[in-house]
């Protein structure tokens, strides 16, 4: 037997190497294209971080520059009243450092380079005509914006980037130099918060070569020239942005640098490196595995050619053979005859249930399984073994410690050489642990299917290009959608009510095209003919260009939320009403009043006499985090700023003195670690004795509102520059024209009477004329705009009354009777009530001028807050009266009566500033009346 064997020895073993150097060949190609393509997916995550952090550096010294123009305006307004006081000067630029935590200082710098005024630090009478950000300014003829190299700074010796633009006088000249100190730890901090890896790198360049901010900071590196490098030398003057791989001259690391030039300040380079060997650690990890795989796979290639070669021996070796294989697999192995008797398992079996070999010898297979599943396990053989097919079956066997564990049952029929089952050969693999996890992804699968249905919320997805919307189970619920559920966006947006419709295609509009997160609310009728509240929410998805291709979110119906909060908040007006009153029905209202804050969108709660929290309800836990019983008793306390905590302990005595309301603003630390600023309200709740028995109170988060207050505050700003510059860049011009054509009529005298040029200076004077009236009267329409209002009681019959008596003096050839209504008071701000009331009363006067008989009447109802203005002259045409109040707006030719159009716009702009409003009443020829109405005093 030995000799004819022989010749299979060779031919199997080159077989086995022949198959060994195939597998390795492709195994090599494929881990060289994955090496490739990992470096290619760094490159990629490297140059989106730098492309974001460009953009975050950008915003930031937009910030600065805009910071520094409005320091520029207000020096030049300061300069224009007279020499600049220096704590005044220090106290503007301290107010625009507000705001700004990566500027330490502020300060201005005369033409000659000595520096003036500083906002936070420093020495004035201090020269730097020697640094770079002060020699631009005087080189450059244009206010440029400038950011410097990083110097050593002369008062903390640290290394700082400095900003700084000029502000220059009407002939281009310098007057001041505005400087603002960055600090680099500021950015060095915010990038240390991206995830690069333990060798990753973020820095900021000059184009110089010069480093100007590293992350992680190495100050021995900051302000290093490293022109030298390929990035300066070749790469930078060929591309504004790229990516490249580098060995780091500061610590010898290999990278991959995607570097970024700033697309407003072309002199700053942001680069971000990624370590080579974190990139390629999953590389190498799957190297490895596939390595020792092929290894593995080799030398079972070679086991089994060495079983194949055996079995040309002879059976019995074979089978020996077999058993020994068999033992050594780390399943269940088992053979069975023809009706599923077991004829052999190996040791495993043993292993796995602590029983002998010898009891499973002669059983049914499906006699050894879990008692539940021996029917299904039996039929299922039976029906396979009738037709001749493989089993696979799931079944659960005994272990040795008396539990049952998955397996997965695998058995091939052996046919004998008449088609018929001779025999099965089987294997048992242990597949619990599988079984468990799919167990479990099931039942959370159905936990959130019934989470989606308790609060009725569903999963939808919109395909931006094609415009096709898909729906969950839960999402085609909550529309109320049946059999029509609709697959396009345009059937979705067809369906929705004109309110509705237009909501959603705004947000749609500003997701799609600007990246920001959809969100949208409002009423749907479904299609079973019922009204919903439902709000939709979707975060936008990118392409590799970084176009919005997809939007994914949920919609969730929260009729009952808009319900339950309208009737919390009505719930809360009858507790502040009846709470003193109904103290003994405290204890049966409890259980109500802690279901509906549990539910209600504001955080409530409530506090004892010695101010510890008792009660707290969900959405104090949604804003802060953590769960009950957390933040009870005295442990709110550290969710307070540190800064609020000394001022809401004087309200907090003084309240408990005298029994008021608590009440204020503070900043809580959210669960996302950011400061939110909410409005706290607190009311004293009395038992029989009439002493405090607890308090309840409701924060509202207005961290918004004051971030619209910020930006609004910042266009005010920016519309009283706007203001000061028609003052000064307008007016002198018009002025001048006027005065000059003045002057040249003055000069050539009575050579200009009759001549037509008398007439074209005349008519330039009146334009100019004209001209300074309009520039006045958009000036006085801002300062009503922005003038801050205080309150208090405005006498209108006194003003009136004082008014009409100056009018009378003025124009003493005009027979007008007034009548004025004593005693009108009003709630409002004196100076803004006085130029209503000169504009009304003005315009009478005005447009009486062609009445006979004029009467002008100043009356109203002061319990309704009424108030009029009435005459009896030219009156106008009601169909135009839609733009009466409109700036620059005339329904009278200028001939007739003479005006620039901005008196009704200003007393428009200042009633409804403190909270009125204000209409016309008229016929053409039989006078006018115009009503406003505003606040009055309570008597």
């Amino acid at each position: 037997m030995r000799g004819p064997a022989r010749p299979w020895r060779p031919r199997i073993l080159w077989w086995v190497a022949g198959f060994a150097l195939v597998l390795g060949a492709l195994l090599a190609l494929a881990l060289a294209h994955l090496r490739v393509e990992a470096l290619r997916a760094g490159e990629q995550v490297t140059q989106a971080l730098a492309q974001v952090i460009a953009e975050q550096t950008t915003r930031s010294l937009q910030v600065v520059d805009v910071r520094l123009q409005l320091a520029g305006h207000e020096l030049r307004v300061m300069g224009a009243e007279g020499p600049l006081d220096t704590e005044a000067a220090r106290a503007m630029l301290r107010k625009q450092l507000e705001g700004l935590p990566f500027v330490r200082n502020l300060w201005v710098i005369d033409p000659q380079g000595t520096i003036l005024f500083w906002s936070n630090e420093g020495a004035a009478d201090f020269s730097v005509r020697d640094r770079e950000y002060f020699r631009f300014h005087l080189d450059s003829p244009e206010p440029g914006f400038f950011v410097g190299r990083v110097v050593s700074s002369r008062v903390t010796h640290k290394g700082i980037v400095v900003a700084s633009r000029s502000v220059r006088d009407p002939d281009g000249r310098v007057q001041w130099v505005i400087a603002a100190a960055i600090e680099p730890p500021y950015f060095q901090s915010a990038w240390r918060e991206m995830d690069l890896g333990a060798q990753g790198v973020i820095g900021l360049f000059h184009r110089s070569g010069q480093l100007m901010i590293r992350s992680p900071a190495n100050e021995q590196a900051m302000g290093r020239d490293l022109s030298q490098l390929p990035l300066f030398t070749r790469l930078l003057p060929a591309s504004p942005d790229g990516v490249l791989r580098i060995r780091s001259v500061l610590d010898e690391v290999d990278r991959v640098v995607a570097y970024r030039t700033l697309p407003l300040y072309p002199q700053l380079i942001v680069n971000v490196g990624s370590s080579v060997s974190q990139l390629l650690a999953p590389w190498n990890r799957f190297a490895w595995l596939t390595g020792g795989l092929w290894t593995l796979a080799l030398a079972a290639a070679t086991v089994l050619g060495w079983q194949l070669q055996r079995q040309s021996l002879r059976r019995r070796h074979i089978e020996r053979r077999f058993g020994e294989l068999a033992q050594a697999m780390p399943q269940i192995v088992f053979t069975t005859d023809a009706d599923g008797t077991v004829e052999f398992v190996n040791e495993r079996w043993t292993a796995a249930t602590g029983l002998l070999v010898e009891t499973a010898i002669g059983a049914k297979w499906e006699q050894l399984c879990h008692p539940d599943d021996r029917a299904r396990v039996a039929a299922h053989r039976a029906e396979w073994a009738d037709a001749g097919m493989p089993v696979s079956v799931e079944m659960r066997l005994r272990q040795a410690d008396g539990s049952y564990r998955w397996q997965l049952v695998r058995a091939m029929p052996n046919h004998g050489s008449r088609g018929d089952i001779v025999s099965w050969y089987g294997t048992s693999t242990d597949v619990h642990e599988l079984k468990m996890a799919q167990e479990q992804l099931e039942r959370q699968a159905e936990m959130l299917r019934m989470a989606g249905r308790l609060a009725r919320m569903g999963s939808w997805y919109l395909d931006v290009r094609s415009g096709r919307i898909g729906w969950s189970e839960q999402a085609r619920a909550v529309f109320g959608f049946e059999d029509a559920v609709p697959q396009r966006l345009t059937q979705l947006l067809a369906g929705l009510p004109t309110k509705s419709r237009e909501t959603v295609e705004a947000a749609l509009r500003k997701s799609i095209h600007q990246g920001v997160p959809f969100e949208a609310e409002g009423e749907v009728s479904t299609a079973g003919g019922h009204w919903r509240w439902l709000r939709a929410m979707a975060e936008p998805v990118r392409d590799a260009s970084g176009a919005v291709v997809r939007l994914q979110g949920a919609v969730q119906d929260v009729t009952q939320q808009m319900h339950l909060v309208e009737q919390v908040r009505q719930l809360n007006a009858t507790l502040e009403q009846r709470i003193e009153r109904r103290t003994r029905e405290l204890q049966q209202q409890e259980a109500l009043f802690r279901t509906l804050t549990e539910e209600a969108p504001l955080p409530i709660w409530t506090m004892d006499p010695q101010g510890r929290i008792t009660f707290i309800s969900r959405a104090w836990y949604e804003l802060v985090g953590g769960a009950p019983p957390r933040w009870l008793g005295n442990e709110w306390i550290e969710l307070i700023h540190p800064d609020d905590l000394a001022r809401m302990r004087e309200d907090w005595v003084r309240c408990r003195v005298e029994g008021c309301t608590f009440q204020g603003t503070r900043r809580l630390r959210a669960r996302d670690g950011t400061w939110h600023t909410t409005t706290y309200r607190a009311s004293p709740v009395r038992g029989e004795d009439g002493q405090i028995a607890f308090w309840v109170g409701v924060d509202t988060d207005i961290t918004d509102l004051i971030a619209q207050e910020t930006a609004l505050r910042l266009a005010n700003e920016q519309l009283q520059s706007f203001s000061y510059s028609v003052s000064h860049d307008l007016q002198s011009p018009l002025q001048r024209i006027g005065a000059f054509a003045q002057l040249l009529q003055q000069e050539l005298g009575t050579e200009l009477e009759g001549t037509r040029a008398a007439h074209f200076l005349q008519r330039i004077r009146a334009n100019a004329e004209e001209m300074v009236q309009l520039v006045q009267g958009l000036l006085s329409l801002a300062r009503v705009s922005q003038a801050e209002i205080v309150r208090g009681r405005v006498d209108l019959s006194g003003l009136a009354v004082e008014i009409l008596e100056r009018m009378k003096a003025e124009t003493p050839e005009r027979d007008v009777r007034w009548r004025v209504e004593p005693g009108l008071l009003v709630l409002g701000d004196v100076r803004l009530m006085r130029s209503v009331l000169e504009n009304l009363l003005g315009n009478a006067w005005k447009f009486t001028s062609g009445t006979e008989r004029a009467e002008i009447e100043f009356g109203g109802a002061p319990p309704r807050g009424e108030f009029f203005v009435r005459d009896n002259g030219a009156g106008f045409d009601m169909a135009h009266a839609g733009k009466l109040f409109g700036t620059f707006q005339r329904l009278h030719r200028q001939d007739e009566f003479p005006g620039t159009g901005v008196g009704l716009a200003t007393v428009a702009r200042a009633v409804t500033r403190q909270g009125g409003r204000v209409w016309a009443e008229a016929q053409p020829g039989l006078g006018a009346t115009f009503w406003f109405t505003m606040p009055v005093p309570d008597a």
